[in-house]
């Protein structure tokens, strides 16, 4: 048995020596922020703000002692108790991998640049002489979205000579969102692999970590889910470039941490992992919740869930941070951020519940899913502290509170206070130390811009994170509310392009700023003498749009926050960004115009589905009619996408369309085809407009 064999005595004192540390930096901060309250404070608010202390007190110094147990691995020269360590180099000849599919969910994401970044991993692959079968599986109900996404894979398809190798498939039932979505891609054709990896629309991997991941997984049977820890890349927005920055400074201590406590009961992320099929289909299988209100329905942050239950069937579940070539992208504004944090602040709630009604889940996955919904309880939980020291501070008798924030309401300049104001500072600042000092040590400043430029950008990050944080503060507050009123979030794709409305920045903090008006009022109004504490909180959020917007601007690459990525790009990332679009419309067009005028049969689409006869046949048949009379703009996007998909519907719509008579709504379309197909002759263009007189170029399954 290999060395990673015997790694849960290991990962029991790692854990234990965790706990200790947490528990007694708690009880000293306890003891000393008890001798800063003021003496005549008594009643119910003094045990309720102690005991909201310890919990966030408790919850900081989880993040700082993560960082420090990933601050020593690193120096050791990283964990020899890691899988990737204590597993022997694996190798194998080149096209010799098991059965492995390379799965991407998607719904409603912008196409060219999802599908850009899969033709670069595929490419990847294809020159290291692996090639793997892709699965591009939609939930898009948007026709405007969904047929551009299977006119660019029939492209791809052609491009890369994929075929019986490039899948292209699209639910018209979404049922349980992204869990499942891979449910029914494992029902249909799970039996045919060994192993899946699962891509968000935003993932790139590179082939050499695709065949690493393989690989460990052969040498492991008894790991079940393996998860990389992706690097933040194609930032290109300042906020994008912010969050990056963060992800390569710090990110490497934390994951190098997270990965020593953890060990082969870690957690998977959803995305950028690979995963054993067999048990995966038969012991993660997710059931709808049955609870009261939000504890009903779909589960959302799917992914620690699955983590855990594979762990209960007796599965490992690894985090290997020294696989490279993993990569994501992150939110390009605040805005899009604060609502990607949304879903998850409700999927992360939803753990309550899965919590008391799971059995049988091991301890650490049960701290993995606790930890999880703390992140987002402790936004409150800090709004909280925050109230009740004001209430403290302004008790009668009370002395005017000298120590700003955590220690509103102490006695002015008492030692204690002094201490506890440098452990909170140490345990908030000190793993952003950390990491700079071990990309120091490691040689690496120089891929930062060198040793002052690195501290100056983590300054500048530093001091961005500080004034963004009462607004996160107070958005995730809101999340929360409306998490447990049980009021709807949308399930759509995100933006990466970098382009936000100001009227949607504006809408993802408007309450915050009420919030933040009214408070400052209240408290000038109350309690004047806490006005200067509740500036620092309030102001920041105030300024909120303007920082937003200032922060959504595009970033000039290796002046602002330099990243490693500035001056050695990896292959595949410029890859991915200078690929040329892969279908395009005509101008003027839309994709259902351009469908229904050049229409196509997909490969492999039973006859069945040409026949109009019957009740669905006459429904159908009525929407053709609709449409014929009215133009698109008759049909809604449910109809238009019931046409697309029936070849017999969309073969009598093109029909009818074709010989429209003046006047009509067609007519008029295809005198702007005509227009277009003048201005841009098919032969005049580089990229050609799909062209659909031929079956679909693309084996998509049905």
């Amino acid at each position: 048995m290999s060395r990673s064999g015997c790694w849960r005595p290991v990962a029991f004192r790692r854990r234990l020596l965790l706990a200790t540390l947490v528990a007694g930096q708690t009880a000293t901060g306890l003891w000393l922020f008890a001798g800063t309250l003021p003496e005549p404070a008594q009643g119910w608010a003094v045990p309720a703000l102690m005991t909201v202390f310890g919990v966030l007190f408790a919850w900081i110094g989880l993040g700082f002692w993560t960082a420090v147990f990933g601050f020593v691995a690193l120096r050791r020269g990283g964990d020899p108790w890691s899988l990737a360590r204590a597993t022997p180099h694996p190798h194998s000849q080149a096209g010799s991998l098991p059965a492995t599919a390379l799965v991407m969910p998607i719904c409603h994401e912008p196409v060219q640049r999802t599908l850009a970044g899969l033709r670069a991993i595929y490419q990847d692959m294809q020159s290291r002489g692996e090639i793997m079968d892709c699965y591009v599986l939609s939930d898009s109900q948007d026709p405007e979205v969904w047929l551009e996404e299977q006119a660019a894979c029939a492209r791809l398809c052609d491009e890369l000579d994929a075929h019986g190798r490039l899948f292209y498939r699209r639910r018209t039932l979404n049922l349980n969102h992204k869990s499942g979505n891979i449910a029914d891609f494992l029902r249909r054709w799970g039996r045919l692999y060994r192993y899946m990896i699962v891509l968000d629309a935003d993932s790139l991997l590179t082939g050499d970590c695709v065949r690493r991941l393989v690989l460990l997984m052969e040498s492991r049977p008894q790991a079940g889910i393996i998860q990389t820890a992706p690097r933040l890349a194609r930032a290109d927005t300042r906020f994008a470039r912010l969050q990056q920055f963060a992800n390569r400074c710090y990110c490497r201590l934390f994951a190098a941490g997270l990965a020593a406590i953890q060990l082969g009961d870690a957690a998977y992320w959803g995305h950028n992992a690979i995963i054993r099929v067999a048990p995966f289909i038969r012991h993660c299988g997710l059931r709808r919740l049955r609870g009261p209100g939000l504890f009903r329905g779909s589960v959302l942050s799917h992914d620690f869930v699955e983590a855990a239950l594979m762990g209960r069937a007796g599965y490992e579940v690894w985090l290997e941070p020294a696989i490279g070539g993993s990569y994501e992208e992150s939110p390009p504004t605040l805005a899009d951020d604060l609502r990607r944090d949304r879903r998850w602040c409700r999927g992360n709630l939803q753990h309550l519940w899965l919590l008391a009604t799971l059995g049988r889940l091991r301890f650490a996955h049960r701290m993995a899913l606790a930890t999880g919904i703390l992140s987002f309880l402790a936004s409150p939980l800090w709004l909280l502290f925050l109230a009740l020291s004001g209430y403290v501070a302004s008790m009668p008798l009370a002395p005017s509170p000298a120590l700003p924030g955590i220690l509103a309401g102490g006695s002015t300049g008492s030692a204690g206070g002094l201490v506890l104001i440098a452990m909170t500072a140490l345990l908030l600042f000190g793993p952003r130390i950390l990491a700079v000092v071990d990309q120091l040590l490691a040689g690496r400043a120089a891929r930062f811009g060198g040793t002052v430029r690195l501290w100056m950008n983590t300054l500048v990050e530093t001091i961005l994170a500080l004034v963004l944080a009462p607004a996160r503060m107070l958005c995730h507050t809101g999340h929360v509310l409306g998490a447990l009123m049980n009021l709807k979030v949308a399930w759509q794709g995100q933006n990466r392009a970098g382009h936000t409305r100001l009227g949607f920045g504006l809408r993802q903090v408007v309450l915050p700023l009420v919030a933040a008006a009214g408070v400052l009022v209240l408290v000038q109004l109350h309690a004047p003498g806490l006005t200067p504490w509740a500036l620092p909180v309030v102001a920041p959020v105030l300024l909120m749009p303007c920082l937003a917007r200032w922060l959504s601007r595009p970033a000039a690459p290796g002046l602002w926050l330099r990243v490693p990525e500035d001056t050695a790009t990896s292959s595949l990332l410029e890859a991915a960004d200078s690929a040329p679009p892969l279908a395009r419309r005509w101008q003027d067009l839309s994709w259902f115009e351009q469908a229904v005028l050049t229409p196509h049969q997909p490969r492999f689409t039973p006859p069945r589905q040409a026949d109009m006869t019957g009740r669905k046949g006459a429904a159908l048949q009525a929407l053709v009619d609709r449409c014929v009379s009215g133009g698109a703009a008759a049909l809604g996007n449910s109809e238009r996408s019931r046409i697309c998909d029936h070849p017999g519907a969309l073969a009598e719509l093109h029909r009818h369309a074709w010989s429209a008579a003046p006047g009509t709504p067609w007519r008029e379309t295809l005198h702007r085809l005509a227009q277009a197909i003048r201005e841009h002759p098919p032969e005049q263009t580089k990229a050609q407009p799909v062209t659909y007189e031929q079956p679909l170029c693309l084996d998509t399954v049905s």
